[in-house]
């Protein structure tokens, strides 16, 4: 059974405290999306991992495509892949994966990423897909220390 005080009825300080959090959560979710644009305006680039090494071959500028373009890993090429891999570039969507053959289908489900930092993760493949910045702004602070991601 309900109290009988209970109620429903905001008080003016509930009101302001509700009006201020949205407010705080608007500016950082400018500031961020602002950053995250100036960041992109700087070059995107791709970076694909198979067994934590860089291919250099694919180290794409994303912001110097034309078109839409295809790379397929292949198996015979990369013997640790469950099957052959495709990964899908978009200069106005981003990267995503497609068409894998995997038990769970995490980064295909994925969709297009198109932040700066926001990794794409294939573990049964063992792959790593990335987007970085060339403006450097992919700095970790941990434990006190800057580890740059970019030149590690």
């Amino acid at each position: 059974m309900l109290n009988k005080r209970f109620s429903l009825k905001f008080k003016l300080m509930d009101i302001i405290v509700i009006v201020f959090c949205l407010l705080v959560s608007g500016i950082l979710m400018g500031v961020i999306l602002i950053r995250n644009n100036a960041i992109s305006k700087n070059g995107r680039y791709v970076k694909i991992y198979h067994n934590n090494v860089l291919i250099e071959k694919y180290y794409i500028n994303l912001d110097k495509l034309e078109n839409d373009q295809i790379i397929v890993l292949k198996k015979d090429d990369y013997p640790k892949l469950i099957a052959d891999y495709t990964i899908e570039l978009s200069p106005q969507k981003g990267v995503r994966v497609k068409d894998i053959t995997c038990d769970d289908h995490t980064c295909e489900n994925q969709g297009w990423v198109n932040m700066v930092g926001l990794p794409i993760v294939c573990i049964p493949n063992n792959v790593y897909i990335e987007i970085v910045s060339s403006s450097g702004g992919g700095d970790i602070v941990i434990g006190g220390v800057i580890y740059d991601h970019q030149r590690a």
